[in-house]
């Protein structure tokens, strides 16, 4: 089916395409790159480098298309959401009536978590419906995980198909209801089989500071990566012990060159289901602005309900493979 999916929509359309060979990736990416060109909208690729010099060689005007930097665009979710929305309101703001973005992750369940990476998947449904964006997610169906394929059916509404076809996703779920049942990976970081270095049940924001600092000493974190992990980890004890349930268990896993740490706490965790990727939620008193803090410092951050309480996960530095 061969339709125009934007006519008369305002808002955000998210698309998804599951490619599986290099000429299947330009039949998609290339009509929908030119329509928005013949459009005169502003068109933004953000792919890996591989995929992007693939692109310049293929499109006959490479020089109208904008390329943005992977490792920008894509440094982790909550950053994503702002640096997409901040772009579209700079072009809007310019007169732009719509702009179009392709987008890819790298290696989407093996080089790159994929759990958070879902969450926002399903987030900027709701959370970029507001700005004129179609957005075009690219996925390697020969590399991608068919579990990652699963929640990429779940968390785009529409799927595009060689050619400039476009069709409904059946599988689309609601948001809230993706968000609420999705559970991470068991190979995701965080979920560590070994015990912890430190277990400390935290009373104060200062005694978690001085645990990670000296964990991320340990580990062999840079100044700037310290600095990130002790801000996070304080923010999330802060936020435990004002808006969770006692005890709070600070646990931490100094690793080479990275640090995992979880806080725990016997709550139930912000209600809100996109907390973290936004700085103020609809409840401000949830501490939505300190767990976007801690999303936007972080490599990682997952939160996970289970029958003890509440638990927030957080990676500085490097990811394993």
């Amino acid at each position: 089916m061969k339709l125009d999916v934007a006519h008369g929509r305002a808002g955000h359309l998210h698309e998804a395409a599951v490619y599986r060979s290099d000429d299947e990736l330009l039949s998609v990416l290339i009509p929908f790159l030119r329509q928005g060109l013949d459009a005169g909208d502003p068109v933004f690729v953000c792919l890996t480098p591989q995929r992007a010099e693939l692109l310049r060689t293929a499109f006959a005007d490479p020089d109208s298309v904008i390329f943005l930097d992977h490792c920008t665009g894509y440094r982790n979710p909550a950053t994503a959401v702002k640096y997409f929305r901040e772009l579209v309101d700079q072009h809007v703001r310019q007169g732009a009536g719509k702009v179009r973005l392709a987008g890819e992750l790298d290696e989407p369940g093996s080089a790159t978590p994929w759990g958070p990476w879902a969450r926002y998947e399903a987030a900027v449904n709701h959370l970029l419906d507001d700005l004129p964006l179609w957005s075009l997610c690219m996925y390697d169906g020969r590399t991608t995980p068919a579990t990652v394929l699963d929640d990429v059916l779940r968390t785009h509404p529409w799927l595009a198909l060689p050619g400039g076809r476009h069709v409904p996703s059946t599988a689309f779920t609601d948001p809230p209801a993706f968000l609420s049942a999705h559970v991470p990976a068991p190979g995701e970081p965080g979920l560590r089989s070994k015990a912890p270095a430190v277990t400390l049940r935290a009373t104060h924001p200062e005694q978690a500071r001085e645990a990670a600092r000296e964990a991320g000493r340990q580990a062999g974190l840079g100044e700037t990566r310290l600095g990130e992990l002790v801000l996070a980890v304080s923010e999330s004890v802060t936020n435990a012990l004002h808006h969770g349930r006692p005890p709070v268990w600070l646990r931490l896993w100094p690793e080479h060159r990275r640090v995992v740490a979880t806080v725990t706490d016997a709550g139930e965790g912000p209600k809100d289901p996109y907390a973290g990727l936004t700085p103020l939620g609809p409840n401000r008193a949830d501490g939505g602005l300190g767990l976007w803090i801690v999303h936007q410092v972080c490599d990682y951050v997952a939160m996970r309900r289970h029958e003890d309480g509440y638990t927030i996960v957080l990676v500085a530095g490097e990811h394993s493979r």
